[in-house]
């Protein structure tokens, strides 16, 4: 989890170096096209994309770990404010996690196809 944390954070920094060198040769330049510019905006727009694609491993990541744990209810939005959380009853948990493995579930919820008997 430290790598993809670590991976989202180097890609942030990036991408926010890229926006300032595009905003400096955009200055300097008067705001003209030039190839400084031009190579700015390139190197803004991968950065933009790896910043994308850093995100969107952890949220897979963030996916596979609800799977896993077996989470029926998982808010989208973990921020709650203090009225939320004080008044949550505490015998009931914000994020109610089954933790039956997996294939276990798996077997519970599969059909029976055979004929049925009258």
């Amino acid at each position: 989890m430290d790598a993809i944390v670590d991976s989202i954070e180097k890609a942030y920094k990036e991408f926010v170096t890229a926006a300032a060198i595009v905003l400096e040769a955009r200055e300097t330049n008067g705001d003209q096209s030039t190839a400084d510019v031009n190579s700015a905006l390139a190197n803004f727009h991968q950065r933009l994309v790896s910043f994308k694609a850093s995100c969107d491993e952890a949220q897979e990541f963030v996916e596979y770990l609800k799977h896993s744990l077996g989470c029926n209810k998982f808010p989208g939005n973990l921020s709650y404010s203090q009225e939320q959380v004080f008044a949550s009853d505490h015998n009931e948990s914000l994020i109610q996690c089954n933790l039956v493995p997996i294939k276990a579930d798996d077997e519970k919820t599969k059909t029976d196809t055979s004929p049925s008997k009258p």
